[in-house]
């Protein structure tokens, strides 16, 4: 709706004119509550963002109003709580109206997924890419400091979609290949390079990580209970990305390093880092976890990836090489956590022995 359009409606309501939205929407009493979510027989129709009346929800401060804005009415339902969930999966507002047209959007931006010209990168750097399902929620909290409750998800700022930054699978990643190979291994100084401050000059690591975005966004309820009464104290609500979403994993290895090095150290190293690599994030994904409060279980990825896109399944790529099945065909996709590493030990072992082939 147009500034112009938008003074004429405040002025024929009585409103005053202004031009800060929290003004020209305000929450002091229930019917400007329902109005905003949408659930009164008039509401702001131009309000057409859902973000946007979450935004405007949060300032609700009277008791009364703040109820009825998280929750709606406890027979009719309403509220902040009706837009990011309903009973089937995946129709709320919020990811019907929000989400999906802002992945579209990134989609035909060329943003997300990304994209990887790997034939421009030197010799053995591959990017490896696969599309995951949520066996569990994931929650990350979010940095909105004002907000209809305290436990926002971790959204991109501007199409608002829930994410998993590029920094929280790089520290996820760290982590894992700690554990497996030990806190002194030379993998992990030239996989991620050298933690900021530790030395005089920062080394760069081989990997480049970018951020997930999910495609899915829902509530839960938590409901912590007193060790001594056993009773449940102040329900809590969390916004988080529920199982059955999905995202793409992206990641990029570059040893670039290694240019003008000699050959069989730069296969040797490359076959190494590419088994690290993908053990570390089969186990991040199935065991670990990369989500917040992963004690309860939250962030672990299903076994068998979606093949309702054009990957059909996981992709991986490797500059000048080659890898090809028992018959010859050359193959580079695989449909599940053990097809990525029956594919990669394959390849791991033709890094160091006779199974790659010049392109």
């Amino acid at each position: 709706m147009s500034s112009r359009n938008n003074r004429r409606k405040n002025r024929a309501e009585g409103r005053p004119r202004t031009y800060d939205l929290y003004v020209s929407y305000p929450t002091e009493t229930v019917d400007q509550v329902r109005r905003i979510v949408g659930d009164h027989r008039q509401p702001y129709r131009e309000l057409e963002w859902i973000p946007t009346r979450v935004a405007l929800l949060a300032t609700a401060l009277i008791e009364e109003t703040l109820e009825r804005a998280k929750s709606g009415h406890r027979r009719y339902g309403g509220g902040y709580a009706s837009l990011l969930h309903t009973r089937r999966w995946g129709k709320n507002p919020y990811t019907q109206q929000a989400i999906r047209p802002a992945l579209g959007q990134m989609a035909d931006l060329g943003i997300y997924p990304p994209r990887v010209d790997i034939d421009r990168l030197p010799r053995y750097s591959f990017f490896l890419q696969f599309r995951f399902t949520l066996a569990r929620p994931f929650y990350s909290k979010g940095d909105d400091t004002f907000y209809i409750h305290e436990n926002p998800l971790m959204r991109e700022r501007v199409f608002q979609v829930p994410m998993v930054r590029a920094s929280t699978w790089k520290g996820a990643l760290r982590h894992a290949v700690r554990r497996q190979h030990g806190k002194d291994s030379p993998l992990l100084l030239r996989l991620f390079g050298s933690p900021r401050g530790e030395r005089e000059f920062d080394q760069r690591g081989r990997l480049t990580f970018y951020p997930t975005f999910f495609d899915c966004i829902d509530l839960e309820v938590i409901n912590p209970h007193s060790r001594v009464t056993k009773a449940g104290t102040v329900p809590i609500i969390l916004e988080i990305v529920p199982p059955g979403a999905g995202g793409f994993f992206s990641l990029l290895y570059i040893p670039f390093d290694l240019i003008g090095r000699e050959r069989e150290r730069i296969r040797r190293e490359a076959g190494e880092d590419l088994q690290a690599i993908t053990e570390a994030v089969e186990t991040v994904m199935k065991h670990l976890g990369f989500s917040a409060k992963r004690s309860r279980g939250f962030g672990l990825a299903q076994e068998k990836f979606p093949s309702d896109h054009e990957i059909a399944g996981g992709l991986i790529e490797v500059a000048g090489v080659t890898l090809r099945d028992k018959k010859g065909a050359k193959v580079n996709t695989y449909r599940s956590f053990a097809g990525l590493r029956a594919l990669t030990d394959h390849l791991a072992r033709g890094l160091v022995g006779s199974h790659q082939t010049k392109e």
